[in-house]
């Protein structure tokens, strides 16, 4: 099991985020090309959920960063999720204002913060690839970034 040879890193404050060492939850939403994504179908991978607002500007910050470490780290999914209900334009003309973002985008009705339990935008899970939680991120900093990039090392071994 991956989660044993990780050192988990929890959020700095303790209760945000889904439970480490738990299943995640279910995350359902329509990607940007309509199709359904239902996460529990989602296993094999060690993943990277993001959840994002397009008026977030810490979220503007982290997403070319995300999309760097998308290619970096191919046999890792990364998925961002926007948080609120949107229209699919709106969410598409905020990726196009970007210099890259992940190429995963996951489209909700809201109500993820509180299936999620995170404190605010923009929040990251780091999951194994049974969708166990091994990490919550909660804001962008240099820190949380150079934290999701060692955890991204030790998952891939690079």
């Amino acid at each position: 099991m991956v989660a044993a040879v990780l050192p988990v890193v929890p959020c700095a404050a303790k209760g945000y985020g889904p439970e480490i060492g738990q299943p995640s939850p279910n995350l359902i939403g329509r990607t940007l090309d309509d199709r359904i994504y239902r996460l529990r179908n989602d296993k094999g991978s060690p993943k990277v959920i993001n959840f994002f607002w397009v008026e977030c500007k810490p979220c503007r910050q982290e997403m070319p960063e995300l999309g760097r470490l998308e290619k970096k780290y191919t046999s890792v999914k990364f998925i961002s999720v926007h948080a609120q209900q949107d229209q699919p334009e709106n969410v598409r003309k905020f990726l196009d204002s970007l210099a890259g973002a992940p190429s995963n985008i996951v489209l909700t009705s809201g109500g993820v913060q509180e299936i999620f339990h995170y404190p605010g935008l923009p929040h990251t899970v780091v999951l194994d690839g049974n969708n166990v939680v091994l990490m919550n991120l909660s804001g962008y900093t240099p820190d949380n970034m150079h934290r999701l990039t060692r955890v991204l090392q030790r998952l891939t071994k690079q």
